[in-house]
């Protein structure tokens, strides 16, 4: 419409800087448009059907070059950018904006396929997600309960617990906590594609699991399912599951804190798993389950969620330390550099050195090394010199606390004559003798009374037993 515009406007007279503004065209355009032969109406009307928006000169392309785009986009679903780039390779000289709208014009319509509903067999299928709610309590305060929602196929019996996170430890702990709760594992586990489940590029196949979820994969025996981005009706009920948990529960009730929704999401469960029919099926969860029991025994869960060990391995550190989710635990002090095997369950810590064996209790995040006091009797009898041993000495008594830290800090600057090593040694048999929390009283009762001897603390301490 715009080059017959041109075209009229020049006939009358118009000077063609008026034409390019009032046409929103630059200059050079109107010159060209007015070298050409005036298009007829037909032309225009044809330009108008195909959708042509742009004014100027059509894009000239063969009609070979056209057939073969029109070929590889019925092949393969891609951008214009990449048939603009295969493109080029043909001879196409054209601009990306004209590549844009040939690939607009050709690409084929997407055919919309029917939803293939399907039902699994008894222990065929259990499905698992996080989900995310966010939450106002009784007293405005706000919440963003993450949880974990997990269902069989066939019975709908469903596990829903509020997790503290998404990682993969956490999902892995889940996934045997729902199993425990469904009497043993399906067959097949049906997932999304999170990092926590695959760690392996979407499109690259076979996926490659995370170590956490292939260790699991291989002890029972199953078949694990991803689903592809974007079909979220390939996840089926599990997805339905996350909406509705979300939807039925969170979102429907009112709740006091995180603790009231803990124990209102168990009741809430108890129901629509034990006396309310399902609406797919119009069976009761827990009726439904009684046909899935005999082929979920066959795989059973040996050992509970919180004991279930992750393998990790690590080498000695040469202060005789390995680290874990940022804190420190001794492991041996005459194994330096050896390779360490790390058994890691919710509460402990194990590690094997060889044939040395020994179990921490777990601490994430404390950053402060984790000693067992037969530990460090071992150490001392590995190190040798005095200073040495008083080191070892006094790092057991920072080990106490922030009393400790603070008490021995004033010690360092105070003693008539700037040693430590030998008030070191004697703390360190009081705290044989004692213990780490009779200690952090006497070191908080000496702080208050600005006592900075041993002597101090061992009256301190008479007080406290």
């Amino acid at each position: 419409m715009t080059r017959l515009k041109v075209h009229h406007m020049a006939e009358g007279g118009t000077p063609q800087a008026t034409i390019a503004a009032k046409c929103g065209i630059s200059v050079r355009t109107v010159e060209r448009v007015l070298a050409e032969p005036e298009p007829t109406r037909e032309e225009v009307a044809e330009n108008s059907r195909q959708g042509a928006k742009r004014p100027g000169r059509p894009a000239v392309t063969s009609d070979a070059l056209i057939e073969r785009i029109r070929t590889l986009l019925g092949e393969e679903n891609i951008a214009a950018t990449e048939v603009l780039r295969r493109a080029r390779g043909w001879g196409f000289t054209g601009s990306r904006s004209t590549m844009a709208a040939l690939v607009k014009e050709l690409r084929p319509t997407p055919r919309k396929e029917a939803i293939i509903r399907f039902e699994g067999f008894p222990g065929e299928y259990a499905q698992f997600d996080f989900g995310e709610a966010n939450v106002t309590y009784a007293d405005g305060h706000k919440d963003k309960l993450v949880f974990w929602a997990a269902r069989l196929k066939y019975s709908r019996m469903m596990h829903v617990i509020v997790v503290p996170d998404q990682r993969a430890e956490t999902l892995a702990r889940c996934l045997l906590a729902s199993l425990a709760f469904f009497g043993g594992s399906t067959k097949e586990w049906v997932f999304d594609n999170p990092k926590t489940v695959r760690i392996s590029p979407i499109g690259v196949e076979p996926p490659v699991l995370h170590a956490y979820l292939r260790d699991l994969v291989a002890e029972y025996r199953t078949i694990p399912t991803l689903c592809t981005p974007g079909k979220g009706q390939q996840k089926g009920s599990v997805e339905r599951l996350v909406k509705y948990v979300k939807y039925s529960f969170f979102f429907a009730r009112k709740f006091q804190n995180r603790a009231d929704a803990v124990e209102q999401l168990v009741g809430w469960l108890h129901v629509v798993n034990h006396e309310r029919p399902s609406d797919a099926t119009g069976v009761i969860p827990a009726v439904a389950l009684e046909e899935e029991k005999p082929w979920l025994a066959e795989r059973p869960v040996r050992v509970t969620a919180d004991q279930w060990p992750i393998r990790e391995t690590m080498t000695v550190t040469p202060m005789g330390t390995i680290s874990f989710a940022g804190t420190p635990y001794f492991a041996t002090a005459t194994r330096i550099g050896a390779p360490a095997t790390l058994f890691v369950r919710c509460n402990e810590i194990e590690i094997l050195v060889g044939d040395e064996r020994v179990s921490h209790r777990r601490k994430d995040g404390v950053g402060v090394l984790q000693m067992l006091p037969s530990q460090t009797e071992t150490l001392l009898g590995a190190v040798h010199g005095r200073r040495k041993q008083a080191t070892v000495r006094r790092e057991a008594l920072l080990r106490v606390g922030k009393p400790a830290w603070a008490w021995m800090t004033a010690l360092v600057h105070r003693h008539p004559d700037g040693r430590w090593e030998r008030p070191c040694n004697d703390l360190y048999e009081l705290l044989r003798e004692h213990g780490d929390d009779a200690m952090r009283t006497a070191f908080e009762r000496c702080i208050l009374r600005c006592g900075y001897t041993v002597d101090d603390v061992a009256a301190a301490l008479r007080e406290v037993a």
